[in-house]
């Protein structure tokens, strides 16, 4: 599919916040029509003025607009948030691409209605911005494909959706390791015990040790972090003096956990 022909798609963005408006801002990088992109977000004041200051305001739309006339959907709300969006009642043709940690393939696809369900699992809004953006993705779509490759994601398929366990946590991983060296004894131990069971585990993290900055970590951690969240978790863990390796075990059981805490 070439350039010309995935443009032509409308493209919804539920959920404008740090992840929605860096894929916003990414996809307008790379060319993609202005008119044929459309967000929502929640309201909050400050999301308003984020959207002001990078001039996309006139994408401003609603959920019923936007399930209306988007061939893509994408969905990049907090996974707690999921549920209060309420049912789309898409056709089964319309692509849905979900950017949430913890919620499964099969309950988007009974909450949007389509059976067209993409899920991946990305490093944070800085390196997608920076076309730095590591993930893990599960489904097959090629629009889809061609997206992540306009975004500059570098990203494995996943062929089982319970591994995307380890990809939540991995994404996770450029915050967290600005904790803990990604070439500390500690890290290293972690790893490899993650690897045992999945082991791509090892390549991602690698990869992802190069995306720590070298100054104002405290600062990239923040805007990797949300309020219950996977790399939250996993940050309290380490908080509490546990090891990584326990941490990243923390991590998981989050990501589970919101699966349960959107219904």
């Amino acid at each position: 599919m070439s350039n010309e022909e995935l443009f032509k798609n409308q493209i919804g963005v539920v959920g404008a916040g740090r992840i929605g408006r860096a894929l916003i801002l990414k996809l307008l990088e790379k060319g993609y029509p202005y008119d044929n992109i459309k967000l929502t977000y929640n309201g909050s004041i400050f999301t308003f003025s984020d959207i002001s200051d990078n001039n996309l305001i006139d994408m401003i739309s609603s959920n019923a607009e936007i399930v209306k006339i988007s061939s893509i959907l994408i969905l990049s709300v907090p996974p707690q948030s999921f549920k209060s969006i309420g049912n789309f009642n898409l056709t089964d043709d319309t692509l849905v691409i979900s950017f949430m940690a913890g919620i499964n393939s099969e309950t988007i696809k009974e909450q949007t209605g389509s059976d067209n369900v993409v899920r991946i699992i990305p490093t944070g809004p800085d390196t997608i911005r920076d076309s730095k953006a590591i993930a893990g993705v599960y489904g097959r779509d090629s629009r889809a494909c061609e997206l992540f490759k306009l975004l500059d994601i570098d990203y494995c398929l996943v062929d089982d959706e319970e591994k995307m366990d380890y990809i939540a946590i991995a994404g996770c991983l450029p915050a967290i390791f600005c904790r803990v060296a990604p070439d500390s004894d500690e890290a290293k131990e972690a790893i490899d015990r993650i690897s045992e069971d999945f082991p791509e585990f090892r390549e991602i993290a690698c990869k992802c040790g190069k995306l720590v900055p070298d100054d104002n970590k405290d600062e990239f951690i923040s805007r990797f972090t949300t309020p219950g969240g996977v790399t939250q978790a996993i940050l309290n863990g380490l908080n509490m003096g546990k090891s990584l390796y326990d941490s990243l075990l923390m991590g998981i059981e989050r990501n589970r956990e919101l699966s349960d805490e959107s219904w």
